[in-house]
């Protein structure tokens, strides 16, 4: 049998493949030349970047806005930032997390800038919603970390929802103008034994403490429930943990240990709020509450106290 394939044909088929091959030559050759462009354009890039002139070297770099009320300095504190550094290994992230879970922060943009090099961050503010007393106390933020930070001393600090403090002069304008919230907390800050130790160098007089996380949970449920309730809370004193005390309009309430049932016990001094109509006022030394379902009165002068109707 001989081969019928024309001679001609032939020929076409290997100029095509040679036409393929030069053609796949070709693209191979453009996608190298793009990638070394690419790739020179980022070591110089990075390389620029790193000289001096392309890094953070101030503060006055640094543009912050956004904040109303809170003082920029302490939000510059708890930025934490060394300098000089440079723009490319400048990590935004790490000072948004900062900002956030220290200060009075719910939300934080940071941008960079080239040219000039500069760093703008804005930020959106969380209202004060309770103040606590601690007398001379400087608070110690990460304790036993690498991180940790500090501040004060004060004596009046400032809560938000969630629990975050601040000291209050923090928010200048507000001291000024007597705006601090009217809600106080007693025992919100506990003594920090081990900031205590490692910065007794500084000053003895120095009273160290931070925030308890469990505690700090504990807040964020129970001003949630305190914030949609009726019951106006006035004073909350967490001295101790298993006899939770509130002042409310009716007196003082002693609640037992905080627990899942701190909603329902609003619930029970809300039903309560006829009460002063027919129980002198000035005659309650306290409400027990820690049973909702059952209330009792302690009344002065009254050798047993009473279950509330």
């Amino acid at each position: 049998m001989t081969d019928s394939t024309p001679e001609p044909q032939i020929v076409n088929i290997r100029d095509r493949q040679q036409q393929l091959l030069r053609q796949r030559r070709q693209k191979f050759r453009r996608g190298a030349g793009r990638t070394l462009v690419i790739l020179g354009l980022t070591v110089g890039l990075g390389w620029a970047v790193c000289q001096p002139k392309w890094q953070i070297r101030q503060s006055s770099q640094i543009t912050l806005t956004g904040n109303q009320q809170i003082d920029t300095q302490t939000l510059e504190h708890l930025m934490v930032l060394q300098f000089p550094t440079s723009l490319i290994r400048f990590q935004p992230q790490t000072l948004v997390s900062k900002l956030k879970a220290n200060a009075h922060i719910s939300q934080v943009v940071v941008t960079r800038k080239l040219f000039p090099p500069r760093v703008n961050v804005v930020v959106r503010e969380l209202p004060p919603v309770a103040m606590t007393e601690c007398e001379g106390c400087t608070l110690v933020l990460d304790p036993g970390t690498k991180d940790s930070l500090t501040l004060g001393p004060a004596n009046v600090w400032l809560l938000d929802r969630r629990g975050v403090v601040l000291p209050a002069d923090s928010y200048p304008q507000l001291e000024k103008a007597h705006q601090l919230p009217n809600l106080t907390l007693k025992s919100y800050l506990q003594p920090e034994t081990q900031a205590n130790l490692q910065q007794s160098s500084q000053t003895s007089a120095a009273k160290w403490v931070s925030v308890d996380r469990q505690k700090q949970a504990q807040w964020q449920q129970m001003y949630a429930a305190i914030e949609v309730s009726p019951v106006q809370v006035k004073h909350l004193n967490w001295e101790d943990p298993t006899q939770l005390m509130l002042q409310t309009k009716l007196g003082q309430i002693r609640m037992g240990p905080y627990g899942p049932n701190f909603t329902r016990q609003l619930q029970a001094l809300d039903e309560m709020r006829t009460l002063p109509k027919s129980v002198d006022s000035q005659q309650i030394v306290y409400i027990d509450v820690e049973n909702p379902e059952n209330p009792v009165l302690e009344l002065r002068n009254q050798s047993q106290p009473k279950s509330s109707p």
